[in-house]
């Protein structure tokens, strides 16, 4: 196919830039990442009006939603583990009972619950430090990002990441800690396994049970060496079944905001779409000969898939297809999506964000499927 070729010339070309122009488009994204996350910066963390120059942006007055959530959820945690998902000895400020209920506030498993108030802790037990924290996990996931795509297809990273408005609103903004924390572990696993190490493996069982994003990858049970599978099926187990014999109330956070979001009918569209894009996903990686890395990167798409289209929220397919790709071909829905959305806003809402991307993963899973099944043989 002539798209095909004409896109291999161009990824040649690209990868094989000089080193100045890599530096200087590398430099100018990380000016354009610090410019547009500047807006995101609460008023309460550091106040610009003051301050030469960026007394002319315009601050978000108080901390996000999800930070505040995460934050009351910490400060449960700590005060008595045994009360993590009952709730009923720590009460909520004013700011965190606006934005959440106690129910709705950070309904994830354990493992998550426990590594955020850790960072809450060593942040100083503070909103502003936790803030601070989530923050540096952000900055932490762009930087092994930037050192991935140097080893890799430096240019995904311009691509990604200039234009960063909307995930300047996820990281610095509203901070999706939860995310954060899960993509930062799947980065440490992504370089396990670029070094072929089985710890990739587990790494990415952990990630699972911080968020269930990544849950797909369970299929490679089957591939790892005996002891790795064992060790990654004991991960899984004591992060999302253990819990139920020792948290009260555990369960809630699989069925909590079940009919919250999304209509009947993404409800029905997101069953059988995660599903097809599973045994898509599945199938190309028996044709086309995925190694460790595609594999990890790929596992998130089902549920991801799911997730994005149950809620209606394209923020939970953005976020996973973050995660670097060798091969360019994932990770381009999000900069193509986002351009549009930034461009034409009204005509382009968050929610067309998604069904754009389902059809560009449809279409780049197709394309290694033809490569592999008519092309290749030939």
């Amino acid at each position: 196919m002539k798209a095909a070729a004409w896109a291999a010339r161009l990824d040649a070309r690209l990868v094989s830039a000089p080193v100045a122009v890599r530096a200087t488009l590398l430099g100018l994204t990380i000016v354009a990442i610090l410019a547009q996350a500047l807006a995101w910066v609460p008023r309460s963390v550091i106040d610009y009006s003051d301050l030469p120059l960026l007394h002319r942006i315009h601050q978000q007055a108080i901390f996000g939603g999800d930070t505040v959530a995460d934050e009351y959820e910490s400060r449960v945690v700590l005060n008595d583990v045994r009360d993590m998902y009952t709730k009923l000895e720590t009460e909520q400020t004013p700011i965190e009972a606006h934005y959440w209920s106690k129910a709705a506030s950070a309904p994830y498993p354990p493992a998550m619950l426990l590594v955020e108030s850790a960072l809450y802790a060593a942040a100083g037990r503070t909103l502003t430090g936790f803030y601070v924290a989530v923050l540096m996990l952000a900055a932490t996931f762009l930087a092994l990002s930037l050192i991935y795509f140097l080893r890799t297809r430096w240019y995904l990273f311009p691509l990604l990441y200039f234009n960063f408005q909307f995930l300047g609103e996820r990281f610095v903004g509203v901070q999706d800690c939860s995310y954060l924390v899960m993509l930062v572990v799947l980065m440490a696993a992504l370089f396990a396994a670029r070094a072929r190490s089985n710890i990739a493996h587990l790494l990415v069982a952990v990630a699972a049970t911080m968020k269930l994003s990544p849950l797909f990858y369970a299929v490679e049970v089957f591939r790892m060496p005996r002891r790795t599978a064992i060790a990654f099926v004991a991960i899984l187990v004591a992060g999302l079944v253990l819990p139920w014999f020792l948290w009260r109330n555990y369960l809630y956070i699989y069925s909590y905001g079940a009919g919250l979001k999304g209509s009947h009918w993404n409800h029905v569209f997101a069953v059988i779409l995660a599903p097809l894009f599973a045994a898509a996903v599945w199938l190309v990686d028996r044709r086309a000969g995925f190694d460790m890395e595609d594999r990890l990167g790929w596992s998130l798409v089902p549920m991801a898939v799911y997730f994005g289209v149950y809620t209606n929220g394209a923020r939970h397919l953005l976020l996973a297809l973050l995660i670097p790709d060798k091969r360019a071909w994932r990770n381009l829905p999000v900069p193509i999506t986002l351009a549009l959305h930034t461009l034409f806003p009204r005509l382009i809402p968050l929610g067309s964000v998604l069904t754009m991307m389902l059809g560009m993963l449809a279409v780049i899973l197709a394309g290694y499927w033809w490569e592999a099944t008519v092309r290749r043989p030939q």
